[in-house]
């Protein structure tokens, strides 16, 4: 049964057949356990990270997902963050468990945002633009 395009297995990898989800979920989420990965993963929506204009490549890997974070995080577009009061993108709630590895949410964005978190700021969520992103 086939609940939405990130299903369809469409491609192979090895001569086995693949879908989106377990791309991202059975091998990206699971074996590297790397929360920055979820400002590379892009599935075009409004509400996404921005696409990179070059392709992740092992040397650089660590500085562009660092850099993808960054830019997450900072972009009011996506996130709206004050000292005592942050109203996060929808990503943050859904794998809350990945950014939450080694302390709390607000723990992970310190290291990013560019203004200081206070650790009883209220939290809250914006909704998700699943909207085509048109945008060149």
């Amino acid at each position: 049964m086939i609940n939405s395009p990130w299903d369809l297995k469409f491609f192979s990898i090895g001569g086995l057949p693949f879908d989106l989800n377990t791309i991202e979920h059975e091998i990206l989420r699971r074996e590297f356990a790397e929360p920055r990965i979820h400002f590379a993963i892009n599935c075009a929506s409004r509400s996404c990270p921005k696409l990179r204009i070059e392709a992740y490549a092992a040397e650089h890997l660590k500085a562009q997902l660092e850099d993808q974070t960054r830019f997450f995080v900072n972009r009011s577009g996506k996130n709206q963050i004050t000292g005592e009061k942050i109203s996060l993108s929808p990503i943050f709630q859904w794998f809350q468990s990945d950014f939450t590895r080694n302390g709390s949410l607000i723990d992970f964005l310190n290291q990013y945002s560019e203004i200081a978190i206070d650790p009883d700021a209220k939290v809250e969520y914006l909704d998700y633009d699943w909207g085509l992103n048109e945008k060149l």
